[in-house]
């Protein structure tokens, strides 16, 4: 982010605006465009490691203890479109965590998926919890010859932190706060959908499962971001300056 400031010759602040800024008007499209999926789908999840402020093993002294750590990405990708359907990004990696990418998966899809995951536990209780009885998941374990793999979304992860350098596992640009991890990842994510043209697909993920028509591009990205900004507003007295009325006398 420093490096873009001082490229585009403005101060910090305003490319960290702008990024809050992407990530709303981002966040906002995803929920908007990404429903409705029709089609019993293939879905596969997975989670993806990164770290905000400061690893687990700093935590003795840095601050503040109960922002920094692990952040967990939970990604739940369509194995035929490449679609990535349902994102989240938690702190922990556990039952509820997966539970809330589940009920936010199945709100976007009109039929119950298909689903495959590794051994993770939380996976299994969690589907139980949104899709009952009738939760359709199979679980694999790395390395097994099986039917059921998780490739592709293993295979998406690395694309994330390709191309997303906050989700690389040693690096000097981890976000400072959470809600900046965030908004970086809702960046990512529509562009992944909508921007970028698969290799083997030769479209989109949102032109190869029906949720967009056409290619997206960078000047489409700002628009998005022009939508969300608020309209300046005219400025006002100067803290500690005091007007007096016309005709007044001192």
């Amino acid at each position: 982010m420093r490096a873009t400031a001082r490229v585009a010759d403005v101060s910090f602040n305003a490319v960290a605006r702008l990024l809050d800024l992407a990530g709303v008007a981002c966040k906002q499209h995803h929920n908007e465009q990404v429903r409705g999926i029709k089609g019993r789908r293939n879905i596969q999840c997975d989670e993806l490691w990164s770290f905000n402020y400061c690893k687990d093993r700093a935590k003795g002294w840095a601050e503040p203890l109960d922002k920094g750590g692990t952040a967990w990405t939970f990604t739940a990708i369509d194995a035929d479109t490449k679609l990535l359907v349902s994102y989240m990004v938690r702190m922990r990696r556990n039952t509820r965590s997966a539970a809330v990418m589940m009920r936010d998966l199945a709100q976007r899809l009109n039929k119950r998926p298909r689903m495959t995951s590794d051994s993770l536990v939380a996976y299994k209780k969690a589907a139980k919890q949104v899709f009952g009885k009738k939760a359709d998941l199979s679980q694999t374990r790395k390395g097994e010859d099986t039917d059921h793999s998780t490739a592709y979304v293993e295979r998406h992860n690395l694309t994330i932190r390709m191309s997303n350098r906050r989700y690389t596992r040693k690096t000097n640009a981890f976000s400072k706060r959470l809600s900046k991890h965030e908004s970086q990842m809702h960046l990512s994510a529509v562009y992944y959908n909508f921007c970028w043209i698969h290799g083997s697909l030769r479209v989109t993920p949102a032109m190869a499962a029906g949720v967009d028509d056409r290619l997206r591009d960078y000047g489409w990205l700002a628009d998005l971001v022009a939508e969300v900004e608020p309209k300046p507003q005219k400025p006002g007295p100067k803290k500690g300056t005091k007007y007096r009325k016309r005709g007044s006398v001192n």
